[in-house]
């Protein structure tokens, strides 16, 4: 029986990889905010995959709860959580940092996370065992100029990672923290060719959710050229 996999952050960049590549094996339930983006995303998949789509913002509580209820609804069981939606608004010392913005980014990279957790949580417990994947950053392990924002909220998710990561043992549920470094995806305004493909990252954690006998708890991958290393 094939597997049901639910990704965030579906339509572009590691997402957009990871949802192809999984297609192939698993069955998905996928969301993004553009639909022309899911449209194209739909287009790639392969068909043997049942697959499930929405489009709609993760900072919006109500659509993300709708969202999460329509999956359960559609499939029997989720087996694998990624969250893997997430942005960073704006580059900015601290001593500018906008409190708006950073509240989005914690909104985005941290609370619609733990939201997606405990919408799926419940469910993998009673059927006796499931993987929560946590796409953070490589900026968890370090601390950059004007990154504050960005890496606080990542940070934030880090830490509730780590704390369910042993909480989630007793009901059998792994969990996988993500530190990907540089990627060349549409997340850059500028293109790095120098950076990690996103397939190369997605193709890792494709690896980590297939460990039978064990569980890969951090998981860290850098492309060469970045010395962001603590």
């Amino acid at each position: 029986m094939r597997k049901t996999v639910v990704i965030t952050g579906a339509t572009d960049g590691l997402g957009k990889a990871l949802a192809i590549l999984l297609s192939k094996e698993y069955d998905l339930a996928v969301c993004g905010r553009k639909q022309e983006k899911m449209e194209s995303l739909l287009s790639l998949l392969d068909p043997s995959a049942d697959v499930y789509s929405e489009c709609f913002d993760m900072q919006d509580d109500t659509a993300l709860h709708t969202f999460c209820e329509h999956v359960k609804a559609h499939f029997a069981k989720i087996d694998v959580l990624v969250n893997n939606a997430g942005a960073n608004l704006k580059k900015e010392p601290v001593s500018d940092m906008s409190i708006d913005l950073l509240k989005q980014m914690l909104q985005l990279n941290c609370i619609s996370h733990l939201e997606m957790i405990q919408e799926f949580y419940p469910g993998m417990k009673n059927d006796g065992g499931g993987h929560i994947i946590n796409v953070l950053s490589s900026c968890c392990l370090y601390h950059n100029e004007t990154m504050a924002g960005y890496t606080a909220s990542k940070d934030a998710m880090d830490a509730i990672s780590k704390t369910l990561l042993k909480e989630a043992k007793a009901d059998n549920i792994k969990v996988t923290c993500v530190y990907p470094g540089g990627i060349d995806t549409a997340f850059r305004a500028v293109p790095k060719h120098e950076y990690l493909k996103p397939e190369t990252v997605a193709g890792m954690i494709k690896n980590a959710m297939e460990v039978e006998d064990g569980a890969v708890q951090e998981l860290v991958i850098r492309p060469l050229v970045e010395n962001n290393i603590q």
